[in-house]
C-alpha cells in the first residue's frame, strides 16, 4: 500500500513536469523552430533536460492540441536511470480562453508508450521532486506562480511501463500499464481513476475515486482514496485516508477486501532512517490464505522455482521458500487479529491473535493464539533471519482439547470418530527457509496425547495404509463395529530431523493395545516402525491368528504394512527396544497377552513415565495423563499414517 501512494505522488509530480513542458511549448510561436528554446525553458523551470527528437505539431482551435513525438525527460542527477520518462508521443489538448490570462488548462493529456522510471534515494527523496536551476527568492516565487498557472483535467497513459526503485532497500517494482485514466473537472475537484495492468506479474484492474490532484501536489492531508475492481482475478476493494508527515506515510481508516478476505486498521511507514520502520494494527473478520498475493518478483520467481522442485520431488513437506529476506529490510511492530483464518484447503481457524516485532532481520512473536480444531493453540515463535547466517526457527507452542475428528478431516481421512480430545506440544529449533528444511533439521520434541474415543471400524478405503495397519494390528477390526480407544501417545524426540522411537508411540483400547519402536526420518521423509500388538488379558477372541509384530515402513505418503517379525525385531533391537520376537501365534478361542518387557500401562510408558505392572482391565479406562501441550501434530502424523 505504501508503494501505491509513493507511485501516485510521483505520477502527480511527473504530471506537473509534463504540463510545464506543454505550456512552454504552446507559448512558442513556431514550435518546431523553437524546440531548443522550449527545452531550455523546461530546464529553467524544472532543472531537467527535455529532449524532443520528433516533430511538434500544434493545431489551433477552440481547444488547441499540441503533439510531441519521441520525447524524453531527464532524471535527477543522483538517479540510476538517465531518463525519468521517455514516450513515443505526448498529446495535450488545452483550453483557449484561459491562454489569454496566461493560464494553461490542459483539458486532456495523453502519453503513448511511455517508459517511466521512479526512484528514491537512500533518504527517501523522490526523483519527481524538482528544483529550478535559478535559485533564490525570486526564483522560488516564479516557480510557485508557474505551478499555480497550470491545471489539468484528464490524463491517459497507454501501453506503458513503470519501474519504482526503493533507494532504502534497493527493491525494484515493475508495473505494466495497459491503460491508466484520470479524470477531473479541474485541479481542485476529485479525480475519477481507472487502471489496468500488472504489478510484478500480478494482474490488477481497479477503478474509483481519489482526492484532488492539487491537494496531493500541495500536500493537503488527509488524501482520500476509494477504489474497487480485481487483483489477481479476485474481487478487491481499497479505501483509506493518506497522511504524509515527517517522512512517515500513514494509512488511516484503512479498509481492504480481497476475495473472501476483509480487514481494517491502520498502517504507518517511516523512511529516511537507516532502516524503514513500519507499525501496523490489523483487524480481519475473515482472512483466506488463498487470497494473499505473492510477493515481489524475485521472491515470486524463487517461490515458483521451489514449488516446481517440490512437485517434481514429491516431498511431504513443501520445499517452497519463505521470503525471509523481507525481514531484513524493515523494522516492524505488528498486532494482527483474525476472526476466521481460512487455510488453503478451506479449513478454518478462529480467533487468531498474533503480536510480533521485527528488528534487524529477527522476528519475535511472543503472542500466538488461536481457537483451532475445537480447542486452543498458544505459544510463541521466533525466526532469526539476520544477514550472515542460515535462518533459525524456534517454536514453542501448546494445543489443548483439539477434536480428533477435526484433525483427521485435515488429513483427508473419512473414518468416523467420536471423542478423542487431543493435546499436543511442540518445542523445536530448526534451520532453513522452507518447511522441508525446517522438518529436516528439527531438534527438540513433539508430543501428542489423545484421550478416550470411539472409532468406527468401517473399511472406507481398503487400500489406505491406515486401514491395512488396523487390519494387521487389530484382531477385532473386522469383527467389532467400532474400537473403543482409551488413550494414544506419540512422543517424538527429534535430533537433526530424526526421531528414534523406543516405545514412545503407543495406544490402548478396551480390548488390545500396541507400542512401536523404530525411527521416523524427516530428512528422507521415511519411517520404519516395529509395532507390537497386545490383547488384554481375559478378552475372548475368535480369529485364527494374531501378529505379534507388525512392520510399518516406507515413505510418509505411502508406507507399507507387513508381518515381518524377524526383521522388525532386528530393527527394534538395534535401538535397544524390548519387544517380543517370533512370527504368527496360532490361537483358538482366547489369547492371553502379558505386558510388554518394560511392563505396565503402554501410554504411560510412551510418555516416559513409570507404570503399573499390567495393562488395565477392559473395564478400567486409563486416565488421560496430565501434560503441558502445544501445536497441532495431527496433520503431520495423521498424513504419515493415513496416506
Amino acid at each position: 500500500m505504501r508503494l501505491f501512494w509513493r507511485i501516485l505522488a510521483a505520477l502527480a509530480g511527473l504530471l506537473l513536469l509534463l504540463v510545464v513542458a506543454v505550456a512552454i511549448a504552446i507559448r512558442a510561436v513556431d514550435v518546431n523552430d523553437f524546440a531548443g528554446p522550449i527545452a531550455q525553458r523546461v530546464k529553467e523551470a524544472t532543472g531537467r533536460e527535455l529532449a524532443i527528437k520528433g516533430r511538434i505539431d500544434f493545431k489551433l482551435s477552440l481547444e488547441p492540441t499540441l503533439t510531441i513525438d519521441d520525447v524524453t525527460l531527464g532524471n535527477a542527477s543522483w538517479a540510476k536511470s538517465p531518463q525519468m520518462l521517455s514516450a513515443r508521443r505526448v498529446e495535450a489538448q488545452v483550453a483557449l480562453l484561459p491562454l489569454l490570462q496566461r493560464r494553461f488548462e490542459v483539458i486532456h493529456l495523453t502519453i503513448v508508450e511511455p517508459t517511466i522510471a521512479l526512484e528514491t534515494d537512500a533518504h527517501g527523496k523522490g526523483n519527481w521532486e524538482v528544483q529550478p536551476v535559478r535559485a533564490g527568492p525570486a526564483s522560488a516565487t516564479t516557480a510557485s506562480a508557474t505551478a499555480d498557472a497550470f491545471a489539468i483535467g484528464d490524463l491517459a497513459i497507454k501501453d506503458g511501463t513503470l519501474t519504482y526503485r526503493d533507494g532504502e532497500t534497493n527493491k525494484v517494482t515493475n508495473v505494466v500499464i495497459e491503460s491508466l485514466a484520470l479524470h477531473a473537472r479541474d485541479a481542485s475537484s476529485p479525480v475519477s481513476a481507472r487502471f489496468r495492468g500488472k504489478i510484478d506479474d500480478l494482474a490488477v484492474a481497479l477503478e474509483g475515486d481519489l482526492g484532488p490532484l492539487d491537494a496531493l501536489a500541495q500536500r493537503r492531508w488527509p488524501y482520500p482514496v476509494s477504489v474497487k475492481g480485481e487483483i489477481n482475478g479476485k474481487s478487491a476493494t481499497i479505501a483509506t485516508k493518506v497522511r504524509v508527515e515527517d517522512h512517515t506515510v500513514n494509512l488511516d481508516e484503512l479498509q481492504l477486501g480481497l476475495g473472501q478476505s476483509s480487514m481494517s486498521g491502520q498502517v504507518s511507514a517511516k523512511s529516511g532512517e537507516a532502516r524503514r520502520r513500519i507499525i501496523l494494527k490489523i483487524d480481519a473478520p475473515t482472512l483466506a490464505l488463498a487470497d494473499l498475493p505473492l510477493g515481489n518478483k524475485a521472491s515470486t520467481a524463487k517461490a515458483q522455482e521451489s514449488a516446481a522442485r517440490a512437485a517434481h520431488d514429491a516431498h511431504f513437506f513443501a520445499d517452497v521458500a519463505v521470503p525471509v529476506e523481507a525481514l531484513r529490510t524493515s523494522d516492524i511492530d505488528g498486532d494482527v487479529s483474525v476472526g476466521q483464518l481460512l487455510l488453503v484447503g478451506g479449513h478454518p481457524i478462529d480467533n487468531v491473535r498474533v503480536q510480533f516485532i521485527v528488528r534487524d532481520g529477527k522476528l519475535a512473536s511472543p503472542l500466538v493464539y488461536a481457537s483451532i480444531f475445537g480447542g486452543s493453540l498458544q505459544g510463541r515463535m521466533d525466526l532469526d533471519a539476520s544477514p550472515g547466517h542460515e535462518p533459525v526457527l524456534t517454536l514453542r507452542l501448546e494445543a489443548k482439547d483439539l477434536e480428533a475428528a477435526a484433525l483427521l478431516a485435515v488429513t483427508g481421512s473419512k473414518r468416523e470418530i467420536h471423542g478423542g480430545k487431543t493435546d499436543v506440544k511442540i518445542d523445536l529449533v530448526a534451520r532453513g527457509d522452507s518447511p522441508r528444511q525446517w522438518a529436516s533439521s528439527a531438534t527438540g520434541s513433539v508430543v501428542a496425547l489423545v484421550g478416550q474415543a470411539t472409532l468406527a471400524n468401517a473399511r472406507l478405503d481398503v487400500e489406505s495404509p491406515l486401514t491395512r495397519l488396523n487390519e494387521a494390528m487389530n484382531p477385532f477390526f473386522k469383527v467389532d463395529p467400532s474400537t473403543e480407544l482409551q488413550c494414544a501417545v506419540a512422543r517424538l524426540p527429534l535430533k537433526n530431523g530424526v526421531a528414534q522411537i523406543d516405545r514412545s508411540i503407543a495406544f490402548e483400547t478396551a480390548k488390545y493395545g500396541a507400542s512401536a519402536s523404530g525411527s521416523i526420518d524427516f530428512r528422507s521423509e521415511t519411517l520404519d516402525l516395529a509395532i507390537k500388538p497386545q490383547v488384554r488379558e481375559g478378552v475372548p477372541i475368535k480369529v485364527p491368528q494374531v501378529a505379534e509384530l507388525v512392520r510399518f515402513r516406507g515413505p510418509f505418503k505411502s508406507p507399507a504394512v507387513a508381518i515381518d517379525a524377524v526383521g522388525a525385531a532386528t530393527t527394534v533391537a538395534r535401538i535397544g527396544a524390548a519387544v517380543y520376537t517370533g512370527g504368527l501365534s496360532i490361537i483358538g478361542e482366547s489369547l492371553l497377552s502379558s505386558a510388554s518387557a518394560a511392563g505396565g500401562n503402554l501410554c504411560h510408558v510412551a510418555l516416559g513415565r513409570s507404570a503399573a505392572r499390567e495393562m488395565p482391565s477392559a473395564t478400567t479406562a486409563p486416565a488421560k495423563p496430565d501434560m503441558p501441550l502445544v501445536v497441532d501434530l495431527g496433520k503431520a502424523i495423521g498424513k504419515a499414517l493415513h496416506r
